[in-house]
């Protein structure tokens, strides 16, 4: 079936404007959608900024690393508070609010990076551990949220009547998201500067390693990638949802 079609209830086909119309308060959820991919992105330049920095770089993009870091994770705290409040308001589950919930804290603790960075703590790299401590609260909230949907399916979710149908669009993207952080908890297990150590720190891998690397560019660009899943299952692409 054609993505911009999709079967109702009762069988008839109607377009998929028609069908994202049933999203719950579907301008806020545009509005989430939207915020992750900007927070997904802006991350992705983050990571890039940091590889072209260990890599000798010295360029003005180089030196917006941590800027970089503060708007991404600025936006994550806004998106995962914002989304607590659509999860609330539409009644969910207890598991997908606190899927939301360890998510949120995993932003809190994102900033503390970006943040101490900017205040010249470990000469601009930032506390040692809120990285990771933060990836590993948000991987906790996606399996929590994943194993919340395999539990309780999200409405019209069926994959026996098509994989890309718009009520497993939830699904797909939540996937999406634990699969992208798998590969920033591994880049970040491995990366680490166990205990802050002094340069040149107590890593399994450095950071200029091509695993760290590889990890991080992919798992941001899952990151994006299941936002913008998100934002094709509120129709957010093609209207504010203002009307």
């Amino acid at each position: 079936m054609a993505l911009n079609m999709e079967l109702g209830l009762t069988g008839e086909a109607r377009s998929w404007k028609e069908t994202a119309k049933q999203v719950p308060f579907q301008a806020q959820q545009v509005f989430i959608s939207w915020v992750f991919i900007f927070a997904s992105i802006t991350l992705l330049l983050g990571f890039i900024s940091l590889q072209s920095l260990v890599a000798g770089g010295t360029s003005y993009f180089v030196k917006l690393g941590n800027w970089f870091g503060v708007v991404s994770c600025m936006a994550w705290f806004l998106g995962f508070a914002v989304l607590i409040h659509w999860l609330i308001r539409i009644g969910g589950t207890k598991g997908s609010v606190l899927g939301a919930v360890l998510k949120l804290i995993a932003s809190v603790l994102f900033n503390l990076q970006p943040a101490s960075g900017t205040a010249g703590t470990a000469g601009g790299a930032g506390i040692w551990w809120s990285n990771l401590v933060g990836i590993l609260f948000f991987h906790a909230g996606n399996i929590v949220s994943c194993a919340d949907m395999w539990a309780f399916p999200p409405s019209g979710a069926d994959f026996k009547k098509g994989f890309f149908r718009h009520g497993n669009l939830p699904v797909i993207g939540m996937w999406t998201y634990q699969m992208a952080t798998w590969c920033i908890v591994a880049s970040n297990l491995l990366s680490c500067n166990w205990n802050g150590a002094p340069l040149p720190g107590n890593s399994w891998l450095p950071i200029g390693h091509g695993a760290v690397r590889a990890g991080q560019y992919v798992g941001a660009s899952l990151l994006t990638l299941g936002s913008c899943v998100y934002c094709l299952w509120c129709d957010g692409f093609r209207t504010c949802a203002t009307e």
